[in-house]
């Protein structure tokens, strides 16, 4: 009775499970197959119950029969088409389905072939006599790729055979099953197929490097064109790399590379070595084989025994946690002698299987004082390596001072809002303490965060600012000592405010802005400055300049009256500084007209003419005199008249047609950059006659003497300045010069001259030359008393600027100053210049 029921009650149940197809997915994306090849579309199928395969190109399904066949069994299905031609190009449905539900899949193939005639007939366009020009219509079937060209032939109408050359250089389309990459195992086959497109066959080479493969026990290369094929038996690892199929004809070449993996176990590990070892642990570490086989590893496994003890126990990564949860005795490596020797007999003693991807390992759990030895192996999919294992390790706490290593060389440099990032490698037994501070500060800062690990420690500070530039000292302590290490850091940032910011010469339109760079550059150099300006009734600022490379800058077209505020700001790389404001100035002179000289003296009466002298006046206003004004008018008269149309150079003017025995008096005015003084006092009236006799005039310049000091003393004084100076004649190497006597002797003789030259100098802006400055003497050897000079050993390269002043014997005259600066220069003939 249990019998039946059972198959009762299976045969009363019914598993069911929806088909599912797969394909390749080369297939659904489309393959490419020339005609006359065979189309083979297979697909893997499964559910419960097995489902039935239906296969559809446009709408009608597909039997088996002439050249189509279809291969169906419980697992999957198979569409071949031997002999294909370009109506075979489409897209397949395959369908698969049971009572569960239904599933189907595209899968697109193109069959290329040759093209179809042209359409005729051949039109005749032009005839000349050695040529001609036809014309016809394209084919109406390409055979499934676009016609690259056309073959023209010809033949004489009496003759059968036609001429023309067919060339067509190589097209190489590798098959699709090598065309990523052709991925075998250590001892089977490497087959590489391609298709070779070319007229006439071209020779084919395959090569690997620098080598060309030729045809040995090994190797197979097979040419059927279209068809290229290499073949290699028993692939080694050596077989892996890139080969290159060349094909070449006369009409040109081309080529293809493909990629062949050969898969093998892994070379072993290296560099096998122990790192790191305290009183209950140590740490192995390696590197990984240099040939992984083909594959990634996948595994690393670390072993580990006694010298005295054949058997190795495994312990890899899980190890840890494993050897963490027991006592000492559980450890494989730290059993008692009689359970290891228990185990003698076996090969291996193994604890657990674990997957370790590092190639590091902490041991932890040894006993102090016992010795120890280490093996790795290296696994990937094709197998494991062979051994490497450590020489005896005794395992005992290590003594060692300090080392830090920085991971940089020279400054950091960042930008401020940037983080600064140090790391430094860590070395030392017992594992010492890191600490990171900043030098000449105090305090935590909130924006530091430091991570100190086995091997390294790093440093982090976030959000920058200028003021985190500076020398960061880094130090390991231990028992064993300490080691300090240093890093500068430097944070850019835009530069602070200029200094001392003046404003000089100050005019009615102009003035000059000067100031100190900034104390701090922010770092980099200080590119320009921008100055700006405010009419303090308006308060708008405007910028008068944006790009100004100095340290100062001369300011125009002021309004005069106005008054201004100005800042300055500094800019570098990384923007603008704050600014420095000035305090306000007013768009004015900052000099005045000068003062009233004292009244003028009259000498030399006669009955139409009389000599006038004048003093200076004591405030010339802060700029030099540059004129006077001389005015008289009759005793009884109220108007003032100009002697002259144009200020006088001098203090002394001869006054001429004057009317006999009229009484005149006279006044000065001085004259300077910014005007015109107030006038003098009159002089005292003076009647135009000639004197009555020598002792009369001999009493009256007495008298003068006596009471005013002025006839014997004051009629004394320098002269007035050589004119009509010029260069009369030059070489490479000299300059000869020539002057006139001054108009105005200064009352008494001339008794030299003085010449004196200086280098010129190109200023830079519009800043001017100090007028006195770098001046030298040119007659050094004596008193030169003639009006010309000549100065020697100049260099023809530089410019130089002359002048000459006139002496008496009270002093030097103002002096005469030639126009232009001149270099020497070979002339022909004087006065050129």
């Amino acid at each position: 009775m249990f019998l039946i029921c059972i198959i009762k009650l299976f045969s009363s149940t019914v598993f069911v499970v929806p088909p599912i197809v797969e394909v390749d997915v080369k297939l659904i994306e489309g393959i490419i197959v020339k005609a006359g090849s065979t189309i083979r579309l297979p697909a893997i199928m499964r559910g419960l119950p097995v489902p039935t395969a239906k296969w559809v190109i446009d709408g009608e399904e597909i039997k088996s029969e002439g050249n189509t066949k279809i291969d169906t069994d419980n697992f999957s299905t198979v569409l071949s088409i031997a002999d294909c031609t370009r109506h075979h190009t489409g897209i397949y449905i395959l369908t698969v389905s049971n009572s569960a539900g239904s599933k189907t899949v595209s899968l697109n193939v193109t069959v290329l072939d040759v093209p179809a005639a042209p359409i005729g007939p051949v039109n005749i366009l032009e005839v000349t006599p050695d040529s001609m020009v036809i014309e016809w219509r394209p084919p109406k079937e390409d055979g499934g790729s676009p016609v690259m060209n056309y073959i023209v032939e010809k033949r004489e109408s009496n003759k059968e055979t036609w001429g023309g050359d067919i060339v067509i250089p190589p097209e190489i389309e590798v098959d699709a099953t090598c065309r990523d990459r052709v991925t075998v195992r250590v001892g089977h086959n490497i087959n590489v197929v391609a298709y070779v497109k070319a007229r006439p066959d071209p020779e084919i080479t395959w090569s690997k490097g620098e080598s060309v493969l030729e045809k040995d026990k090994r190797t197979t290369l097979t040419n059927n064109f279209p068809v290229v094929q290499m073949r290699i038996k028993e692939a080694t690892r050596a077989d892996h790399g890139k080969y290159i199929l060349k094909a070449v004809n006369e009409a040109g070449e081309a080529s293809a590379t493909i990629t062949v993996n050969v898969l093998d176990r892994p070379g072993h590990c290296q560099n096998l070595k122990l790192t790191y070892v305290t009183k209950n642990s140590c740490m192995v570490s390696w590197d990984a084989p240099e040939d992984n086989g083909g594959t990634e590893i996948t595994n690393y496994i670390v072993e580990c025994r006694e010298p005295s003890i054949r058997a190795w126990s495994m312990i890899s990564s899980d190890l840890w946690s494993w050897a963490s949860n027991r006592n000492q005795n559980s450890h494989p490596c730290n059993r008692p002698t009689s359970e290891k020797k228990a185990k003698d007999a076996e090969e291996w003693e193994k604890v657990h299987e674990g997957v370790l991807k590092g190639t590091f390992f902490m041991v932890d759990k040894c006993v102090e004082n016992h010795t120890y030895q280490f093996r790795v192996q290296s696994t990937n999919d094709g197998g494991e390596s062979a051994w490497v294992r450590t020489s005896d390790i005794l395992v005992k706490e290590e003594v060692q001072k300090p080392v830090l290593d920085l991971k940089f060389v020279g400054t950091i440099v960042v930008k401020a809002g940037e983080s600064v990032r140090l790391e430094a490698g860590l070395r030392g037994k017992p594992q010492p303490e890191v600490t990171w501070v900043k030098e000449k500060t105090t305090g935590d800062n909130p924006r530091i965060s430091i991570d100190t690990g086995h091997d390294y420690s790093k440093f982090l500070l976030t959000k920058t600012k200028r003021s985190d530039t500076g020398k960061y000292v880094v130090t390991a302590t231990n028992s064993a000592g300490s080691f300090t290490a240093y890093a500068n850091v430097t944070v850019l940032d835009i530069p602070g405010p200029v200094r001392d910011l003046k404003i000089s010469g100050i005019s009615t339109d102009k003035c000059r802005v000067v100031w100190d760079p900034p104390e701090d550059d922010g770092g980099c150099e200080v590119d320009s400055y921008i100055l700006e300006k405010c009419e303090t009734r308006r308060m708008v600022w405007s910028t008068y300049s944006a790009s100004v490379v100095t340290n100062y800058c001369n300011v125009t077209r002021l309004v005069e009256g106005n008054e201004y505020i100005f800042r300055v700001r500094a800019e570098n790389k990384m923007g603008t500084g704050p600014p420095m404001e000035s305090k306000p100035i007013t768009a004015k002179t900052q000099y005045n007209r000068p003062g009233p000289p004292d009244a003028p003296e009259v000498t030399k009466i006669g009955k139409d003419e009389m000599t006038v002298v004048w003093a200076p006046p004591e405030n010339d206003g802060g700029k030099s005199i540059t004129g006077y004004i001389l005015e008289r008018k009759e005793k009884r008269a109220v108007r003032w008249v100009p002697v002259t149309k144009s200020p006088i150079s001098e203090r002394r003017m001869k006054v001429t047609n004057l009317i006999p025995n009229h009484e005149y008096q006279f006044r000065v005015k001085a004259e300077n950059q910014v005007g015109l003084g107030e006038p003098s006092k009159p002089s005292r009236p003076i009647t135009a006659k000639d004197p009555i006799d020598c002792v009369f005039f001999f009493l009256i310049d007495v008298f003068i003497c006596f009471k005013l000091n002025w006839h014997c003393i004051c009629h004394l004084e320098p002269p007035g300045p050589p004119g009509s100076l010029k260069v009369v004649d030059s070489t490479k190497t000299s300059i000869t010069l020539s002057w006139a006597k001054p108009v105005y002797d200064g009352g008494a003789p001339i008794i030299g001259y003085l010449v004196e030259m200086r280098d010129k100098v190109q200023m830079e802006g519009e800043q001017e030359r100090d007028p006195e400055e770098g001046w030298k003497k040119c007659n050094t050897a004596g008193q030169l008393v003639i009006t010309e000079f000549t100065m020697i050993n100049l260099d023809e390269r530089q410019e130089y600027e002359f002048r000459v002043f006139a002496q008496n014997q009270v002093g030097m005259s103002r002096p005469a100053n030639l126009k232009d600066a001149v270099s020497p220069k070979d002339i022909h003939g004087k006065h050129l210049f």
